[in-house]
């Protein structure tokens, strides 16, 4: 019952990131969203707004319109904060509908440029983005695949959390 209750006050996200797509399932729910991380950018009277996100960002064309992937870079995973930010934003709004509900606690999984681990700067990267994508609480995960179906956020934190310990 208390997962039950704890559901209607917020929800338990998990976002996978990778060059190609940006996946965001619900814990313990079937609510997911899936979109690749593409945005049309347009300039008018000095200042730049997003046109369109994911699929209909790579359709559209014409003068003016810049097509931009915040996760597209030789060397690091994250090639515009602020862009990827909007992104993830763009996504949590999609799943988390309620004004009614409290933020988020969402877990973030970079699926590519892992090998070796994240950096404290890479870290703070995903920390910040999903914080500032409206995140009340974030983790950052690097391993398998979780199956929000049947894996429960508090259960990874804790795994990740005696991982850092060791």
């Amino acid at each position: 019952m208390f997962t039950w209750l704890k559901g209607l006050i917020s929800k338990d996200l998990l976002i996978e990131l990778s060059e190609a797509k940006i996946t965001i399932n619900a814990f313990g729910d079937k609510a997911s969203i899936e979109y690749e991380p593409i945005l049309a950018l347009v300039t008018e009277h000095n200042k730049t707004m997003i046109k369109a996100i994911g699929h209909g960002a790579k359709t559209l064309d014409g003068e003016g319109i810049r097509i931009v992937n915040p996760f597209s870079h030789p060397r690091m995973f994250v090639a515009s904060f602020e862009l990827a930010e909007k992104l993830l934003q763009y996504g949590i709004s999609h799943l988390h509908t309620s004004g009614f509900r409290a933020a988020p606690r969402v877990i973030v999984h970079q699926l590519e440029k892992t090998e070796g681990g994240l950096t404290d700067i890479e870290d703070r990267v995903l920390r910040e983005l999903a914080l500032g994508a409206g995140a009340r609480e974030v983790v950052i995960y690097l391993g398998p695949r979780i199956n929000t179906q049947f894996e429960h956020y508090d259960d990874i934190k804790r795994a990740q959390c005696k991982a850092k310990k060791e």
